[in-house]
Parts: structure tokens; C-alpha cells; sequence
């Protein structure tokens, strides 16, 4: 029903490169530091808090159907989408346990997270309604991540925002590896089911529990902010932290691009490449890499 190949009126693209790179960073020199506001510490934060997980879902849903995919370039696209999803995992729990983890306690967040989103949600949804459902979860989130990532790449947003220049390349280096394999997820769903219904319901999936599960890490990090450290009052200004996400929302936040990607999505037709932004994803990795080759 509506086949989304013959509803499609450009042909599609697909990125020059995808390299699985494996940079180093230990972020030693963040621990204890506060580069910005509180509200955008901890919606950085929150955010970092649900990718490892989230990267492993996404490797799972695809890798489910990789023996299936009769592209050879599609199929080597997969292997190093999986590549690039370890190592973004990777470098966000290093970041979560150095950084995160010196000033917030973590694991209650995380245990919470796995077991009612993946051991339970992801378990029940997928034994009554197929592993296809999973695999569209997978790329509309994967929708949402590159577009994120084109608008703080493009906007100037991150290098506004994030001062230190290891964090800045971590945030760019991931941004950037997000738009390489932004059609992976889409044309692995595309090979395996192209139905336009399926995509949709991929979409409604992700479009509630993705901002709950984000709200949810951004709750927990806040109620901790706001508790009282050996005997001593909060030192978090709730007047200046809402003040804060009034102006970070007023000036460009990428979570006001999430309902426009949301209607993006929803055309009938849509692929992810129908943005063609691999030329600033391919320089900002070259100015990481160089600077990461100077340093070596």
C-alpha cells in the first residue's frame, strides 16, 4: 500500500563516504567546568545521556536485516553506519562517566532508561508488531539526528555555544558522521518494505518517545542541580536557568526544527537526501582531522 519507490520523484543520493573514525577524546579537561549556561549544560547533558543506548537500538534494528539487503552499496553503507554508531556510543558514555558522572549521579537515569525504553518498550513493540517497526523507529530518529546536525553545522550554533575546542570537534565530528549516514536506516526500510503507512508510523513512534526520554534525562539532572550539597542551598538561579531556555529557544535551539522535520518526514516521496548537505559534513571533518593530525 502507497509504495513509496513509485510515489518518489527524484532519484536518490546517497553519501561519497562513509568512514568509521575512531577518535581519542577523554574530555579530562571538562571535569568540574562549566563552559555555559545551566540549561544548556544540562540539555547537552540530557541529550548525551540517551545516545549510547539509542546508538545500540539503532545497530540492532538494522543489523536485523542486513543478510537481507541485496544492494552492495547499501550493504557496505550498513557495515559502516554500525561502525560509525559504536563509536559515537562509545565517546558519549566517556563523555557521560568523566563529565556527566563528576557532578550528577548517572545510573539511576540510565537503569531507568534501558529497562522501561529497550528491555520493555522496544521488547513488547516489537514482539507484537515485527522487528519492520524498529528498523522505522530507527530512521525517523536518524531523520531527526541529521537534521539536527546539518542546523548546527550550518548555523553556527555549536561553535556559538561550546567554547572548548575537544568538545566543539567531538559535537562537529559526530554532527557531521550523523549526515554521512543519514540514508542508511531509510533505504535499508525502503529494501526491506517501502510501504509509506510504515514509515509514518515509525515516525509517530519516535516523534512522542524521543522528546519524553530526552525530558525525562533533562528532569533528572535538574532535580539534582536543585538539591541542596552538604548542607549548603542550591547554587542554580531557576530565574536565570529559565531565562536561559527562553533565549537558547529564541535563538536557534535545534529543537525548534523538531516539528518542521516531523512535516518534512511526512511527504510522501521524502528521502533524507533530498537535503545535500555532504560537502559541509566532508569540510568540517577535515578541519577536525587536521587539527587532530597536529596534535598526534
Amino acid at each position: 500500500m502507497l509504495n513509496e519507490k513509485q510515489m518518489r520523484n527524484t532519484p536518490t543520493k546517497r553519501s561519497p563516504r562513509i568512514e568509521v573514525r575512531k577518535p581519542q577524546w577523554s574530555f579530562s579537561e571538562l571535569v568540574g567546568q562549566k563552559p555555559r549556561s545551566d540549561f544548556g549544560r544540562m540539555m547537552f547533558g540530557a541529550m548525551s545521556l540517551v545516545f549510547p543506548e539509542g546508538e545500540r537500538f539503532f545497530i540492532r534494528s538494522v543489523k536485523y536485516f542486513a543478510a537481507q539487503i541485496n544492494d552492495k552499496s547499501l550493504a557496505a553503507d550498513v557495515k559502516n553506519f554500525i561502525g560509525q554508531e559504536a563509536q559515537h556510543g562509545k565517546l558519549h558514555e566517556t563523555f557521560n562517566k568523566a563529565v556527566l558522572g563528576h557532578e550528577y549521579d548517572i545510573e539511576p537515569f540510565l537503569k531507568w532508561y534501558k529497562t522501561n525504553m529497550f528491555d520493555f518498550v522496544e521488547a513488547r513493540a516489537t514482539e507484537l508488531l515485527g522487528e519492520k517497526l524498529a528498523l522505522s523507529v530507527t530512521a525517523a530518529a536518524e531523520h531527526f539526528t541529521a537534521t539536527w546536525a546539518a542546523h548546527g553545522l550550518s548555523s553556527g550554533y555549536l561553535e556559538q555555544h561550546i567554547k572548548n575546542q575537544d568538545l566543539l570537534d567531538f559535537m562537529q565530528w559526530h554532527a557531521a558522521e550523523e549526515i554521512e549516514h543519514k540514508h542508511v536506516a531509510f533505504d535499508v526500510l525502503q529494501e526491506i518494505d517501502d510501504s509509506y503507512l510504515l514509515r509514518v508510523a515509525g515516525m509517530l513512534f519516535c516523534a512522542v518517545l524521543l522528546p519524553f526520554v530526552i525530558s525525562a534525562a533533562f528532569v533528572s539532572l535538574a532535580a539534582q542541580a536543585l538539591q541542596p550539597r552538604s548542607g549548603q542551598a542550591s547554587n542554580l538561579d531557576i530565574f536565570a536557568f529559565f531565562r536561559d531556555g527562553v533565549a537558547e529557544g529564541r535563538n536557534g535551539s535545534i529543537f525548534t526544527s523538531f516539528v518542521p522535520a516531523i512535516i518534512e518526514y511526512l511527504k510522501p516521496g521524502f528521502h533524507p537526501s533530498d537535503h545535500d548537505d555532504y560537502a559541509v559534513a566532508q569540510k568540517v571533518v577535515e578541519g577536525i582531522e587536521r587539527r587532530m593530525a597536529q596534535v598526534a
